[in-house]
């Protein structure tokens, strides 16, 4: 008796002492897994409601799904015609979209580069669901086709700011 009494106090301790992840760690951990890269983490930009920066060590040389110019201007880069280039220049964002059903989210990822150096910016569209309910997030199911017009208006809304960041590295 005296010692289902001691586990069961060293385990209602031990529980006790353990902190659960908040709700936007989980998130950003999930964010995080969904990227076709590694990355050491991602941290919140300040006044811009779900982006978040990274920065690698080295090149990143995923092949992007589209390619942004300096005016904003996105080109497909993967056509039935080669690429120009395997290497991203230093003046343009390679652009990654990647829609993950089960969680109802989609991520717009720009990646820029410097002195041989990838980092950029996840901005990241997410339906409520049961698991993450924030007020802030976008009420409407943002991994359904048929509302692919609404994803791309809000992807470019959003990813401006990669626009502003690539004008300032160029000049």
């Amino acid at each position: 008796m005296k010692r289902t009494v001691f586990y069961i106090l060293a385990f209602t301790l031990c529980s006790c002492a353990v902190q659960r992840a908040t709700t936007s760690e989980e998130f950003v951990r999930d964010v995080q897994k969904d990227l076709p890269f590694k990355v050491s983490g991602l941290k919140a930009v300040s006044g811009h409601d779900n982006t978040y920066s990274f920065r690698s060590d080295g090149y990143i040389g995923l092949l992007p799904d589209y390619e942004v110019d300096s005016e904003g201007a996105s080109m497909i880069y993967q056509t039935t015609f080669a690429p120009t280039h395997n290497t991203q220049p230093s003046n343009v964002i390679w652009r990654n979209i990647v829609i993950n059903k089960r969680d109802k989210r989609v991520l717009c990822i720009d990646r820029l580069t410097q002195n041989g150096r990838t980092f950029g910016y996840v901005y990241v569209l997410q339906s409520e669901t049961a698991r993450y309910s924030d007020s802030g997030t976008f009420h409407w199911d943002v991994s359904n086709p048929k509302l692919l017009l609404n994803v791309g208006d809000a992807i470019e809304g959003m990813s401006k700011f990669s626009v502003v960041t690539l004008n300032t590295l160029t000049k």
